[in-house]
């Protein structure tokens, strides 16, 4: 008797074994290339998954990964097995993102099922025209502020989009490892926060130092961190929701 796996990445990944050895789906990856000719040249869907999860060559894994996200998009090819083969290159940094969010939603299985769920959606939903670089990045940042989004409908707001970053998962991941780095990184270059501004957010929401210390610290009086701080996080939340229409 065949025991069914419980982690809906594993019958994913099983899933997948089989469309790798489809006739069909070679015939698709073919088809696929006439209109993405970066596509061109993988023999079958497993050599694709290969370069796009080579981490020494992180522009042409993006690039990949864009083309497929092209073809996947309602406003693209609308091409749904093109999208499930987007949601398999994404399954690494989904499970970290689930096991992320599993304090906040309760249970393990619960946080992955919907975050696959959401990937799903945004991967058809994705406005390649307007975000044609950093996909995976990208498309776990916007699954997870709306999972955050939609947990904070039913629960007292904190400041969006902050997480612990993680030390022994320093290194950059080409799947858009979702920490501090990545957030921050991404405000600080949409010119959406300053360095004092950062430097406040993580020091009083991550450190969870108190503001008495950080008028020290900082060199500003308490009222005045206390308006900093409101105002910061009230241009991240909309610029954070702004992303999620674009």
């Amino acid at each position: 008797m065949t025991t069914t796996p419980s982690s809906l990445a594993q019958r994913l990944d099983i899933e997948w074994q089989q469309l790798v050895t489809s006739p069909a789906t070679a015939r698709t990856l073919a088809e696929w290339s006439t209109h993405e000719p970066d596509l061109a040249g993988y023999p079958d869907l497993e050599a694709l998954r290969t370069a796009i999860h080579d981490r020494t060559d992180l522009e042409t894994s993006d690039r990949l990964l864009a083309a497929l996200t092209r073809l996947a998009a309602v406003t693209g090819r609308d091409d749904r097995l093109a999208a499930r083969v987007v949601l398999q290159m994404m399954i690494p940094g989904a499970v970290r993102l689930a096991q992320r969010l599993t304090t906040m939603i309760g249970d393990p299985a619960a946080s992955e099922a919907v975050v696959f769920a959401e990937l799903t959606i945004l991967i058809r939903t994705y406005p390649w025209q307007r975000r044609p670089r950093r996909i995976a990045a990208n498309l776990l940042l916007d699954c997870r502020q709306r999972l955050i989004r939609g947990h904070h409908r039913v629960r007292p707001e904190v400041c969006a989009g902050l997480v612990i970053h993680d030390p022994a998962a320093a290194t950059e991941d080409q799947h858009g490892q979702l920490d501090l780095d990545d957030l921050l990184w991404w405000a600080r270059r949409e010119g959406i926060l300053n360095k004092l501004e950062t430097q406040l957010l993580v020091a009083s929401h991550v450190a969870d130092i108190p503001m008495n210390q950080l008028v020290r610290r900082l060199g500003r009086s308490r009222s005045t961190l206390f308006s900093i701080r409101s105002a910061a996080e009230q241009r991240l939340r909309r610029a954070l929701a702004g992303a999620h229409r674009r």
